[in-house]
């Protein structure tokens, strides 16, 4: 996992860059980010690139790491968009802003300048 740190309209936007097998150890990796990422900053931004991906460790993210990462996200988190996703992955993604306080978009994988862009700017 890669990830890129940007300061921009007064959030930290993160972009994670994950590998062929997204493992726990990525996932893991990402949560500890996230999680330092949250108590330095109030807004946060996130986006997941999925486009080099292609299986999914059995369990990746079941961990209480992740899990706990992911709840105390929930408020500090405005823009959350997923590149490259599967189909079942993207619908999720497509749902959390319904359901959690923020702007949440899955993006096609040849539309990665358009989700950076995305997360990058302020929202309206």
């Amino acid at each position: 996992m890669k990830f890129d740190k940007i300061h921009a309209d007064g959030a930290t936007c993160i972009l994670f860059e994950f590998e062929r097998t997204l493992d726990h150890a990525q996932v893991v990796g990402m949560a500890e980010v996230v999680k330092d990422a949250i108590e330095q900053d109030s807004e946060l931004r996130l986006l997941l690139d999925l486009r080099k991906t292609e299986t999914f460790e059995l369990g990746a993210f079941l961990s209480s790491e992740g899990f706990l990462t992911s709840v105390r996200s929930i408020g500090p988190v405005s823009r959350y968009a997923v590149v490259g996703a599967p189909a079942i992955a993207a619908a999720a993604v497509e749902s959390f802003g319904s359901i959690l306080p923020l702007d949440s978009r899955a993006f096609d994988a040849s539309e990665i300048i358009e989700a950076r862009n995305w997360v990058l700017a302020a929202a309206n």
